[in-house]
């Protein structure tokens, strides 16, 4: 009986051994896995931090404009900014368009004498000056 006894207790601690290492196979392997989520993690707030900032600047660069400029603002703008040297009368003519596509040329934009968001955008930086 103290043989059977003694299988029986070496059988139990040997069990019970087997169970702890596969426990401790699957810990370590959470950890691991673990690790590299954390890693991850890490890697994907970098960029949301990046593509924050980005916005942020996209939209302290980007205007709103509020209502459509007049000729008078148009011709009053290009003449601030050295383009139209006729009257401020209110009436788009050859010289205004002229002047304007002229203004369009030196800010890269498509030189179509057309006034624009893209062009009112720049040339309103000139309206008060």
């Amino acid at each position: 009986m103290g043989k059977n006894l003694i299988v029986l207790l070496s059988l139990a601690f040997f069990g019970a051994g087997c169970a702890t290492l596969e426990y401790q196979n699957k810990i370590n392997s959470l950890e691991g896995r673990l690790g590299k989520l954390q890693t991850e993690n890490t890697v994907l707030k970098d960029k949301v931090t990046a593509l924050e900032g980005a916005l942020t600047d996209a939209t302290k660069k980007q205007k709103v404009v509020l209502k459509a400029p007049t000729a008078k603002d148009i011709q009053t703008a290009l003449k601030n900014a050295g383009f139209y040297q006729g009257d401020v009368d209110g009436r788009i003519g050859s010289k205004t368009k002229e002047a304007v596509m002229k203004f369009q040329e030196a800010n890269g934009l498509n030189p179509d004498g057309a006034v624009g968001s893209r062009t009112w955008e720049k040339l309103s930086e000139y309206l008060n000056r």
